[in-house]
């Protein structure tokens, strides 16, 4: 295998491999490691190329901030609409998953590693990763399918709309941190409803 076949393989392949593994299966804890051990040690990158670092941070969260109160706001009327049932209320887990893990997991496939790998050789043009963003987005609500078997398939507009967005806060500050904060925020206020509704 020559160089230049190696470095395709790498560059776009593996991430490729990668993604598919952690669209696969979220609720595996480990597999979060995946992302990062192949930027690592394959890469031999830092984690600032996914977006986990400093420069960024304030223009993120600001962004992260407004990006939850969309799709909270699109949420919001949905949930009454559905009348969104809660079997036993909120409990520790449902927390832990919702507000914790889930955003930190998505995130960290589909905006950070997704549009690293993806989105970066369009940043500069005028389109602005569209494409690469809309893939991701879509992967992103490929996994949120729930919805369709619960009978609310309105809730994946809000859902859409929240990878779409974070891949569009990834992308303008290269920032995952805000990204994080929102999808954390949005799942945080609709865990709250739940557990009001009770």
């Amino acid at each position: 295998m020559n160089v230049e076949h190696r470095e395709m393989i790498v560059a776009k392949v593996m991430p490729a491999l990668v993604v598919f593994s952690l669209w696969l299966d979220g609720s595996f804890y480990p597999i979060l490691l995946l992302p990062f051990l192949y930027v690592l040690t394959v890469e031999k990158r830092d984690l600032g190329f996914l977006g986990f670092k400093v420069r960024g941070f304030n223009s993120s969260i600001g962004l992260g901030f407004v990006v939850a109160g969309v799709v909270f706001a699109l949420y919001l009327p949905l949930f009454f609409f559905y009348r969104i049932p809660t079997q036993d209320g909120v409990n520790l887990y449902d927390i832990f998953t919702d507000a914790i893990w889930y955003p930190i997991y998505e995130e960290t496939t589909y905006r950070a590693f997704f549009l690293a790998h993806f989105g970066a050789p369009v940043l500069s043009s005028s389109h602005r990763g569209v494409l690469p963003n809309l893939i991701q987005a879509l992967l992103f609500l490929s996994v949120h399918h729930k919805y369709l078997a619960m009978g609310e398939p309105l809730v994946l507009i809000p859902v859409f709309l929240l990878g779409f967005l974070n891949g569009l806060v990834f992308l303008k500050t290269s920032n995952v941190l805000g990204c994080v904060f929102s999808h954390s925020l949005a799942n945080g206020a609709a865990l709250l409803l739940r557990a009001l509704a009770v």
